[in-house]
């Protein structure tokens, strides 16, 4: 038996010393996960704390940091949650009292927030006197540094944690030995290693970097788990992949959207608001997810029709007018029902902005009513003239003939005003109708004066000319362009007294050509120089008829200015004449010089 006892002895003493090996081994690697499930834990809190507060470290509304870090520290008890400023400050604390604090700057963890390798940082805490296991992490709103989020876990919660599973695993030690040294040891030895491979896996995989997948085959029991995980990993790939793809997609649909788009919750909190409606609603939307819908819009109808959609589940319209400058803006409100399976979950509204539309509207029924009214006058005096002649057989001779000339200087009315309209009809067609060329503007003015000059001779007013002696190139259609000059010349000319002087001159100013005609007429009203060019508005209708005029010169003038890219202006003083201006890009390169 003596063999047989140190046999038992040897074969005990080795199953203990595996035991205790296993064991130690067991513990070890426990430790180790408790560590580093305590380092993510921690982690894992202070990027949600983080989170939770950097919206107001970014405004500046501090108030309601100290409820919102009791409120997370209520579904945290122990540990201890802390939010600073930039500066170290401390705004809240989930354990004491921050305005008694001191500035924690310098404190290591704070210190450590801003390196790369940031990591826990345990020291004992000069506000709860006992020792704790600190992490802070840095706050930015973009790029800026605005505060601090740190996370304070007691060192006797570890140790008493750990104390617990140095416990479990002796109690384990002493039923492996009972119920088989051998056993254990296999087992310890297969289950080990992959699962610390696993462990190590999982967490890659939890902090969203990119990992080679489990190898089944060297996994022993656990090939099916093993299995399981890279499955689960692999899908949960492809899952982000979709939402980054899906999520990349609607931002690119909705930033090229030219409708404002603005989704809501139950609650009534916007999800979302693009740059559309971010532009009409005076909004960030940034600023504005997650605010109630009465923040983000002064208009009571977007809220009333959002409300209205999500009490009855059905979509809702709209036509509303949101006051502005230059003018109001009309928009058109549709609102939709967003549904899940638990009912409605939320609604979207879609802002149509109509304002151009109504804009053209008007003018359309303008310019129907300003043309109906310029050709039925000389329609009418034809009509009579006309008449009087036809019905009256005996009429004289000479009275016939004046009549008939009545008429026909009505009809030259009317077709200088369906020319107009027809000029007027060119211009603003699509880019392309004109015919672009480099020219010279000191052409350009010779032309039109050469043309002017019989009609300035006849009202006897003495046309000038003053251009530079540089060429003053442009890109335009030359017959658009003398046209409008002509009218300008034609405008000076009849309004100017006998005996007056009409001035067109050319100059260059930085990047534009200026052409300008002055005259010494009766001028125009402050109220009535933006009118001027308008469709048939005349300062002086009775005058204006009497001098033969359409009402479109003016017109055809900033159309023509505005189709080459660029502007007309005025300037006029009752009793003292006035002086009109077309303003053109100057081209860069390649004008000819040509010689007035």
């Amino acid at each position: 038996m003596t063999g047989f006892w140190k046999l038992f002895g040897a074969a005990a003493l080795v199953v203990a010393v595996a035991v205790a090996i296993v064991g130690a081994l067991v513990l070890r690697t426990l430790n180790e996960a408790v560590d580093a499930h305590l380092a993510q834990r921690v982690r894992a809190q202070v990027t949600l704390l983080a989170a939770a507060v950097q919206p107001a470290l970014a405004t500046g509304d501090v108030a309601e940091l100290d409820p919102l870090v009791h409120s997370l520290a209520a579904q945290l008890p122990g540990d201890r949650l802390t939010v600073l400023d930039a500066e170290g400050r401390v705004l809240a604390d989930s354990h004491g009292d921050a305005q008694t604090m001191d500035n924690h700057a310098s404190r290591p963890e704070v210190l450590a927030a801003l390196r790369p390798d940031n990591a826990p940082v345990v020291r004992a805490s000069s506000t709860l006197h006992e020792e704790m296991i600190y992490f802070a992490e840095a706050v930015r709103a973009g790029g800026r540094l605005v505060g601090y989020a740190r996370v304070a876990v007691p060192v006797e919660d570890v140790r008493a944690e750990r104390a617990a599973l140095s416990s479990a695993v002796l109690w384990g030690a002493g039923l492996a030995l009972i119920a088989g040294a051998v056993a254990s040891a296999f087992l310890a030895a297969s289950v080990r290693r992959p699962l610390r491979e696993m462990s190590a896996f999982v967490g890659t995989i939890a902090r969203g970097e990119a990992a080679a997948r489990l190898p089944a085959r060297s996994m022993g029991e656990l090939s099916g788990l093993t299995e399981a995980i890279n499955s689960m990993a692999d899908q949960l790939a492809e899952r982000i992949d979709r939402i980054v793809r899906d999520q990349s997609e609607i931002r690119a649909i909705l930033g090229a959207m030219v409708e404002g788009v603005l989704a809501i919750d139950a609650q009534q909190r916007v999800v979302l608001l693009n740059e559309a409606a971010a532009e009409v609603l005076g909004a960030s939307p940034e600023a504005a997810r997650g605010k109630p819908v009465w923040e983000v819009t002064r208009l009571p109808e977007i809220t009333e029709l959002l409300a209205r959609c999500l009490r009855t589940g059905q979509p809702a319209f709209l036509e509303a007018r949101l006051a502005g400058e230059p003018r109001d803006r009309v928009l058109r409100l549709a609102a939709s029902p967003l549904a899940d399976a638990h009912g409605t979950c939320g609604s979207v509204l879609v802002l149509h902005d109509l304002t151009e539309v109504r804009r053209l509207e008007a003018v359309r029924r303008d310019f129907v009513v300003n043309v109906s009214h310029e050709l039925k006058t000389p329609l009418t005096a034809m009509r009579g003239f006309l008449d009087a002649v036809l019905d009256d057989e005996r009429l004289d001779p000479a009275v016939r003939q004046r009549f008939l000339a009545r008429a026909r200087e009505a009809t030259e009315r009317m077709i200088a005003i369906v020319g107009d309209l027809l000029t007027l009809a060119r211009v603003e067609a699509e880019a392309g109708l004109l015919r672009l060329a480099p020219l010279d503007v000191r052409e350009l003015c010779a032309e039109a004066r050469d043309d002017a000059t019989d009609a300035a001779a006849l009202r006897s007013v003495q046309l000038q000319l003053d251009v530079p002696g540089e060429p003053v190139p442009v890109a335009g259609d030359r017959e658009a362009l003398v046209g409008a000059v002509d009218n300008l010349l034609d405008n000076a000319i009849k309004y100017s007294p006998a005996g007056g002087l009409v001035r067109l001159a050319v100059r260059r100013e930085g990047g534009e050509a200026v052409i300008e005609v002055a005259d010494r007429g009766p001028g125009i009203a402050p109220h009535e120089t933006d009118r001027v060019w308008e469709r048939f508005y005349r300062v002086d209708k009775s005058r204006s008829r009497e001098l033969g005029g359409t009402g479109l010169g003016l017109s055809i003038v900033r159309n023509v200015a505005q189709a080459h890219g660029g502007r007309v202006s005025l300037d006029s003083e009752l009793g003292r004449g006035s002086i009109f201006r077309i303003h053109l890009p100057v081209q860069s390169a390649g004008a000819p010089a040509v010689s007035c």
